[in-house]
């Protein structure tokens, strides 16, 4: 799911990202991207010795250890790697066994069975009662999740017997798969959490999970420190070849590319542009790796009324939007021009089915004769729209230049709502934010390889993030069909044909398609250079070079 208020958040990851940069010039096209980005990979060669104490870096200090209330690039990062969910995301992105099997019984009766030997971190066995409150507590509308809307064609849960939880469905539910295999499908001890209360996930209450590394400290200010699971019960996975890692907030861009350069800090997966990435390439004691776009560059359009709210001029702006200048100057040549919303690293499943549908679809590039005709056919010229953006942080402010520039080059004036960093993400959270301009910025994702992950929380009428009330009765049509369907070439052909209609009316205007950027300095390898590291428990793979 993109979450329900979060990918939502998934920009929220933009909020703090970058050093201040007020008055920040739009992305200029510079040329060629410097290197290419095409060529990804999925794991980084294997470790062949151990690799100590690492310090691997988060945009900003993780805020919760409740998994149910991860809503942003640090949590899921940290969460990944304590806590097990009930099906496992692989470096691939492919969805196997993780703390369960499954097995499913008919269309709506999913049978999960813990694996044996299974326990938390103080040796307490993982049980379906455990099972079962992670669910319900995640399931809960009137909880403090963000993953309730995940749940909504689920009638019960319920434990069968001590090792084996049954879901059963008002109807068919593929979505709900691949979500158990995400934020909303991990698994926290009852007991613990029910002591700990209102401090559940928090410095004072802390959490406990069954996954392959286990908290050893969280302290405000100094990052969340994690060390292997020695009793882990998956021997499948590869053992951990380091000592102890500490996660920590690192939101400046100097202090962050100084630290990958002396091995201070050990790794860094980027939420967002770095300004430093062109330098870094040359730097031979630093090593960057590039998967394909899962996360997307987009411009959300939240309006209701005016100029926005009319596809023409939505493709008008797209048609004058500079994006190999964006791609270049701000994504440091690490993405690609867009098709759609969902790039190649969202494609889990029915890769031909997707492939094509994708390339039928126009890379988005700039026709300023066609921009100005949609203009003249909107009888526009002349008005105004306003734009959320926060001038403290460079790569929302950048990427508000250059819609603003596009826009005045079709005789629209463009007026920002520029709030600070910290309050950049009301944008996503408050209606009265949302409502008050016409357009914002955002980086956003969905929870597992399939593009309607994404699609269904913008594209869908009560979708946790359709901020304009945008809905297409095809576009509802083929995304509940996919929902329902078994086959992942006949549901993978549903989702593209939504996504036809979602791209053709530019319900969210695509800027970029970011490349998944790992960097690590020279001594260390093994990590998946995928979008897996926010679902999956990638630091197994990792030790020394």
């Amino acid at each position: 799911m993109a979450r329900p208020i979060s990918a939502v958040v998934g920009l929220a990851a933009i909020v703090t990202m970058l050093s201040a940069c007020s008055g920040a010039p739009a992305p200029t096209n510079s040329g060629s991207a410097s290197v290419p980005t095409t060529d990804f990979t999925v794991l980084t060669p294997a470790p062949t010795g151990d690799a100590g104490e690492l310090t691997w870096a988060l945009y900003r200090e993780t805020q919760t250890l409740d998994p149910i209330q991860a809503f942003d690039y640090p949590e899921n990062t940290v969460d990944s790697l304590l806590c097990d969910a009930m099906l496992r995301q692989a470096p691939d992105m492919t969805i196997g066994p993780g703390l369960t099997t499954l097995k499913q019984v008919d269309a709506t009766t999913l049978d999960f069975t813990i694996q044996k030997g299974a326990t938390f971190w103080n040796g307490n066995p993982v049980t379906s009662t455990d099972v079962v409150y992670s669910l319900t507590r995640a399931a809960d509308p009137k909880g403090i999740g963000f993953y309730a809307a995940v749940f909504n064609r689920v009638k019960a849960i319920t434990a069968i017997d001590t090792a084996t939880v049954e879901i059963t469905l008002t109807e068919p539910d593929q979505w709900l798969v691949g979500e158990l295999s995400a934020t909303p499908g991990m698994v926290v001890e009852k007991a613990f959490a029910e002591k700990a209360g209102q401090d559940f996930g928090t410095v004072q209450g802390l959490t406990m999970c069954s996954g392959p590394f286990k908290l050893d400290s969280w302290k405000t200010g100094q990052g969340v420190s994690i060390v292997p699971n020695p009793t882990y019960w998956d021997n499948t996975l590869p053992k951990p070849r380091f000592t102890k890692m500490t996660l920590i907030g690192v939101p400046d861009d100097a202090a962050l590319t100084a630290g990958l350069q002396t091995g201070a800090i050990s790794g860094v997966y980027l939420a967002n542009p770095l300004s430093s990435l062109g330098r870094l390439r040359t730097n031979a004691d630093v090593q960057i790796f590039q998967g394909a776009p899962f996360a997307t560059d987009a411009m959300v359009v939240s309006a209701t009324k005016g100029p926005l709210a009319d596809a023409r001029v939505r493709q008008a702006i797209s048609y004058a939007l500079d994006r190999k200048g964006i791609i270049n100057t701000l994504w440091q040549g690490a993405a690609l021009v867009p098709h759609a919303l969902e790039a190649q690293g969202t494609w889990g499943s029915a890769l031909d089915v997707f492939t094509a549908g994708y390339t039928a679809l126009p890379a988005l590039d700039p026709d300023l004769a066609k921009a100005k005709d949609l203009i003249a056919q909107a009888g526009v010229a002349g008005q105004s729209i306003k734009i959320g953006t926060s001038s403290g942080t460079a790569s929302i402010n950048a990427e508000a230049l250059a819609y603003r520039a596009a826009a005045e080059q079709l005789g629209l004036k463009v007026t920002f709502n520029d709030v600070s960093p910290s309050n950049f993400i009301n944008f996503f959270i408050d209606p009265a934010a949302w409502s008050s301009v016409d357009a914002f910025p955002t980086t956003n994702y969905g929870d597992y390889a399939d593009p309607s992950s994404l699609y269904k929380t913008m594209a869908l009428k009560g979708g946790s993030q359709d901020f304009s009330g945008w809905s297409d009765p095809a576009v509802t049509t083929a995304l509940e069909a996919a929902r329902s369907e078994t086959d992942p070439a006949k549901r993978a052909q549903h989702v593209v044909d939504a996504q036809k209609i979602i791209t053709e009316q530019l319900v969210w205007i695509p800027t970029a398609s970011p490349n998944c950027v790992l960097i690590m300095h020279k001594g260390l390898t093994g990590a998946p250079s995928t979008f897996s590291y926010m679902f999956g428990p990638w630091a197994v793979y990792l030790g020394a070079s």
